[in-house]
């Protein structure tokens, strides 16, 4: 029978419609006591709830601003039951229309294709508007594609790592070839050669390349856009050059290529905590006109990760800023360098004896006011600093106990910096984002966003409006057009529809209060309940957990994370209580906050998690506190293992994925930002897999084979530790997966089917199959 359409599903099953399995499984032999079942519907509700489906349950989610060029135009894609529309707003007059004609380009696309396509599936991926022509540029079913909406004319685009990057005045192309840089006429066609010495190990404009780009083209030598940025005057090229000598290399293997090919193995550069050799990067100019090349002065750049370094170039084309963090983290440098000599200055520096937090940290140039700016947390609360670009004078901008992210945007007009800040507003969750005014010299913040919600904001480019997505997780999003003048709204543009969620049975998710293990210090999270909730009852508990350092707050705060950048809704479903809590230790806070998880990664938060579990379960007694299980991704799925070792006595149930089990196993450029650039005793302490004999509790170990962000070995490490230690424990590996695990459905239901079995003491139901994704 044909699947029913995802809605009806989900009703039905609702009424126990759907995949109807009896709530008790027969015993097939003797008198054995039955098993429960998880019924089908459970996982039905579930597996709507996933990131690729529930946009067809709750349309309307948000309004991602794509604004259109330096103007005050915008784009947005809005998904409706019919598919999705492609909408600009023009944000001057408020005027609305079509972006272009969708029936027009979905018969173009069918013509050029030779294939049948719905208007459902109009996906454009990578859509972008040119602002002089008009045209647009996407890709859609692998291929990229340029359209002419006033012409209607459809044609293949050309691939960017071949196309090369163009310069401001169009007159010039650079490409790379066999690591070495050339530039190409647009007038001619003729080539300039601008290096000759380039390598596979040294080559130019060429980053340390991600290992998923190799797996994408099938090849250990993939295509890739060179890294580079011309002045604005297109004179000039800053680039760098990478030297690969003597850095490490780890493999992956590719076991099933989904052409059916041999096994592939990739080699790639990967520098994990403590190596002496890594890549290096040169900071260079290249004079496109006479071709001479000039070295910069800054001291050679360490790339522990993939990709370069980036420079951005002064307003009037004579110096690129540059920001340098030094190996360990304990200081981070911004520097001005001179196009015509190389010569770099340095303008700021920030310095700890501990560490910088270069992931929260904000630094960017202003080329219209010509400034830079940058936050720091030296005060204890990251705030924003301006720096002449010239002579390094330093101006703090905010002060006071709350936390200034970023600049989301400048209106040059009314000398106003507008600004993105959290925890400023008495009364609320410190973590909710709102928008300020500030003077460019500094001073009191205006705000913009009086509502008290969490405020997801675009800024146009000239600065006058801004697009506002408010919410709470227990709010739906309404997006509205503002001005930057005064918060004032100009036009609402949409609003989350959770009607079909509603009807379908489904609960809103809730935020809480609680105090961390010392009793005094207020930390939040959220608690999500299965559809069919019946206070009544009791239910085990299910956590969500991210602790790392960089994270800002794992706990959802607006309405659209909660339903798509977070899973435990989904495994809420199967039958049990979801929670995920913020404790100390992590980001978004003061630096107090975060200090305790320096070099103490194993240790920290999890008694902060625990005493809000116990105080929520006290509070509501249809939560089961001696039924805990818990699940990560990443830093996440170290979490799950330390907790299960850390803390058996109150989790007993752990899934870990993608996991880093010993962070000498994984990127230097995270590890050594939190626990230092000397791996020692500290290290075996902080380690999973040094803790693997303590294990009592049920664990699932999933990796993906191809996962070049968390090397798979962290995985299969702690599976060498735990045999050793002679602990029972499941293990799953993905073919064909990366580090998104959760790209697979497979993996959802394994999990859920895990969860049923090791904390809910039920089984599955049987042979439930999952809706494919896009």
């Amino acid at each position: 029978m044909a699947r029913l359409s995802m809605f009806m599903a989900i009703m039905l099953a609702s009424a126990g419609c759907v995949g109807a399995s009896p709530a008790f499984a027969q015993a097939e032999t003797g008198n054995a006591p039955a098993v429960e079942q998880v019924p089908a519907a459970a996982y039905a509700h579930g597996d709507a709830l996933l990131r690729p489906h529930i946009g067809k349950l709750i349309p309307g989610m948000s309004v991602k601003p794509q604004w259109v060029g330096e103007t005050s135009r915008f784009w947005f894609e809005k998904q409706t039951q019919g598919g999705r529309d492609y909408v600009l707003v023009d944000a001057a007059d408020g005027a609305t229309r079509p972006l272009f004609d969708h029936e027009a380009l979905v018969e173009a696309l069918a013509r050029a294709t030779g294939k049948p396509v719905a208007r459902k599936d109009l996906k454009l991926a990578g859509l972008t508007v040119d602002e002089k022509t008009g045209k647009l540029h996407f890709r859609f079913g692998a291929k990229g594609w340029q359209y002419d909406p006033d012409a209607r004319v459809l044609t293949a685009d050309i691939d960017p790592a071949a196309q090369g990057i163009e310069s401001p005045d169009g007159l010039w192309r650079a490409v790379v070839r066999g690591g070495n840089l050339f530039v190409i006429s647009a007038k001619d066609g003729s080539e300039k050669q601008l290096t000759t010495d380039g390598t596979t190990d040294a080559p130019y404009a060429t980053p340390v390349i991600d290992p998923s780009i190799m797996v994408a083209q099938g090849t250990q030598n993939p295509a890739v856009p060179p890294v580079l940025t011309w002045s604005p005057d297109s004179r000039r090229i800053a680039t760098f050059r990478l030297s690969l000598d003597g850095a490490r290399r780890l493999a992956l293997v590719q076991s099933t290529p989904p052409d059916g090919a041999q096994p592939r193995v990739f080699d790639y550069v990967y520098t994990l905590p403590g190596d002496t050799d890594v890549p290096l990067a040169t900071g260079l100019f290249f004079d496109v006109v006479t071709g001479a090349r000039t070295t910069m002065t800054l001291p050679r750049d360490p790339v522990l990760y993939y990709y370069g370094p980036a420079y951005e170039w002064s307003a009037d084309g004579k110096a690129v800023f540059a920001r340098l963090v030094e190996r360990g983290y304990k200081k981070v440098e911004f520097y001005r360098v001179e196009a015509a000599t190389g010569t770099a200055k340095l303008l700021s520096d920030d310095r700890s004896d501990t560490y910088i937090d270069t992931w929260s940290q904000y630094w960017a140039y202003d080329k219209k006011g010509d400034a830079l700016y940058w936050t720091s947390d030296k005060t204890g609360y990251f705030h924003l600093y301006g720096i002449d670009q010239r002579t390094g004078a330093q101006r703090q901008l905010t002060k006071g106990d709350w936390v200034t992210r970023e600049v989301a945007g400048i209106d040059d007009a009314a000398g106003k910096l507008l600004i993105i800040g959290t925890g400023r507003e008495a009364g609320q969750d410190p973590y909710l984002r709102n928008l300020y005014a500030v003077p460019r010299q500094g001073g009191a913040p205006k705000r913009l966003t009086p509502e008290p919600l969490d405020h997801d904001v675009s800024v146009s480019p000239d600065g006058r409006y801004f697009v506002d997505n408010m919410s709470l997780i227990d709010q739906p999003t309404r997006s509205v057009l503002r001005r930057t003048s005064d918060g004032s709204i100009v036009k609402e543009l949409g609003r989350a529809d959770i009607s079909a969620y509603l009807a379908a049975g489904y609960h809103l998710p809730e935020p809480f209060e609680a105090l961390a293990a010392d009793g005094k210090t207020v930390i939040y999270g959220s608690i999500f309940k299965p559809a069919g909730f019946d206070p009544a009852k009791s239910y085990p508990i299910i956590e969500e957990i991210y602790t790392g350092p960089h994270i800002v707050a794992n706990s959802p705060k607006s309405f659209e994370v909660a339903m798509t950048k977070r899973f435990i809704n989904a495994h809420a479903q199967i039958g049990a209580i979801g929670v995920i809590v913020d404790g100390r230790g992590t980001a978004g806070r003061s630096r107090a906050f975060q200090q305790p998880a320096f070099r103490n990664l194993h240790a920290v938060g999890l008694d902060d998690h625990i005493a809000a579990i116990r105080a929520m379960a006290a509070k509501n007694p249809w939560m089961d506190a001696s039924r805990v299980g818990i699940y990560g991704y990443s830093a996440g799925g170290y979490d799950a293992v330390r907790a299960l070792t850390e803390r058996p006595d109150f989790y007993k149930v752990g899934l870990t994925g993608a996991g880093v089990q010993d962070n000498r196993l994984d990127k230097a450029w995270w590890n050594e930002q939190w626990m230092g650039s000397e791996p020692g005793p500290v290290w075996d302490a902080n380690s999973n897999i040094s803790w693997a004999p303590k294990l009592t509790g049920k664990l699932m170990i999933v990796h993906g084979e191809l996962d070049g962000n968390v090397p798979p070995l962290n995985s299969l490490r702690l599976a060498d530790a735990l045999i050793k230690a002679n602990k029972d424990f499941e293990l799953l590996i993905i073919p064909n997966s990366d580090h998104p695990i959760v790209a697979f459905p497979y993996f959802f239901r394994r999990s859920w089917d895990f969860f049923a079995r090791e904390l809910l003491g039920k089984e599955p139901p049987a042979g439930y199959a999952m809706m494919p994704f896009e």
